[in-house]
């Protein structure tokens, strides 16, 4: 099998989606050596050297129809129209150019959708009635192709994963005095943190649940969310100023990778707020949910069933949106330190089998049976 995993992307980003396409490619690259590919729009950049990384020269402008003619034409002359290769994407528009070739030239390469979302337009259901495999994040976006876009429920992979722990160990050897120090946190507050973007999509992640829960817990317990815009942070604080807790809330930018770690790693217990709203309840099932887990820290998290697919029984669960079911779960933590820090460490140890190779593992054994 030769693997051909395209993305329209362009690279270095800090986005959270080129960095999870780009985990991804290292992981196949290291599995299948030279059986893999993965083309990038634009220059290759240092970072992606060494592991399979093609430029595929398309323009911002007109992108979509530039790949509708380079596609067939390269597939033609890099020798890929053959049923052992396999094209992978989670690009919706590539994916329908790929299938739509593949139809009209009669290409006989197998097509893997790599599914996070549905996009609410005709290419759900063109994509998955056409692929010759889908892979989900959750077992509730597979449910939701096979009930929305009748796909075959024998052809979908739910393919869970996505984190390198060995960064969070390495950060877990220093004391959480020493993080705190470094990250200019303070240290005599019992701290609950968020790491990651302020919003998705457009839509709010449920920080000012956070906020709103801080008046109900006590003052030794404090906030720090990681990850945000100015405007962003700007909008938070006028929020916390009116609830009174401004002075229980820090507020960092958006970090490189390795400062976020670190930040993770300095929490006392680590929260994922997220509302009880469509993209959250169907498609919003977050990466840091693999890097909290292999922080070693506990974790409280909005009772969405897409979440609690794996975090069941792992972490504190509270009612989405309710601050007070919130501020009872990081209590719950606060009072049961032992306890969560046990289940915490068994996290930690868990998030092994879902690491970005064992991803690429799975995904692979699947198309190759």
């Amino acid at each position: 099998m030769k693997l051909i995993y395209i993305t329209a992307k362009k690279y270095p980003s800090a986005k959270a989606d080129p960095f999870y396409v780009q985990s991804m490619a290292r992981a196949f690259a290291g599995l299948l050596g030279d059986d893999f590919t993965f083309l990038v729009r634009g220059e290759v950049p240092q970072e992606l050297r060494g592991f399979g990384a093609q430029a595929v020269r398309i323009p911002d402008r007109l992108r979509t129809a530039c790949y509708f003619f380079w596609l067939p034409a390269a597939t033609v002359a890099r020798g890929w129209s053959n049923e052992k290769t396999v094209f992978l994407s989670y690009d919706p528009n590539l994916l329908s150019i790929l299938i739509f070739w593949r139809s009209v030239l009669g290409f006989t390469y197998r097509v893997a959708s790599d599914w996070h979302q549905l996009f609410d337009d005709w290419r759900d259901n063109y994509v998955a009635r056409h692929s010759d495999y889908l892979t989900t994040t959750s077992e509730r976006l597979k449910q939701l192709l096979v009930t929305r876009c009748a796909a075959d429920p024998e052809r979908i992979l739910v393919a869970y994963g996505g984190v390198d722990p060995r960064p969070f160990y390495e950060k877990s050897k220093i004391s959480k005095a020493d993080l705190r120090k470094s990250l200019g946190l303070p240290q005599d507050k019992f701290l609950a943190g968020y790491a990651g973007y302020f919003t998705s999509i457009g839509q709010k992640k449920g920080l000012d649940t956070m906020i709103e829960a801080l008046p109900l817990l006590p003052a030794d317990i404090a906030m720090v969310f990681v990850g945000g815009r100015k405007d962003e942070i700007a909008e938070y604080k006028e929020s916390a100023r009116k609830h009174g807790v401004e002075a229980g809330c820090f507020f960092v930018e958006k970090q490189p990778f390795e400062k976020l770690v670190a930040y993770q790693t300095a929490m006392d217990v680590l929260v994922i707020p997220y509302p009880d709203k469509p993209h959250f309840r169907d498609y919003g099932f977050p990466m840091k949910v693999w890097e909290y887990m292999a922080s070693g820290r506990p974790v409280v998290y909005s009772n969405l069933a897409i979440i609690r697919e794996i975090l069941g029984g792992r972490g504190e669960a509270f009612e989405p949106g309710s601050a007070a079911s919130l501020a009872a779960s990081i209590q719950a933590v606060w009072q049961n330190k032992e306890r969560a820090g046990q289940r915490a460490a068994q996290n930690s140890l868990a998030v092994k089998a879902y690491t970005w190779e064992a991803r690429a593992k799975n995904m692979v054994a699947f198309m190759q049976k």
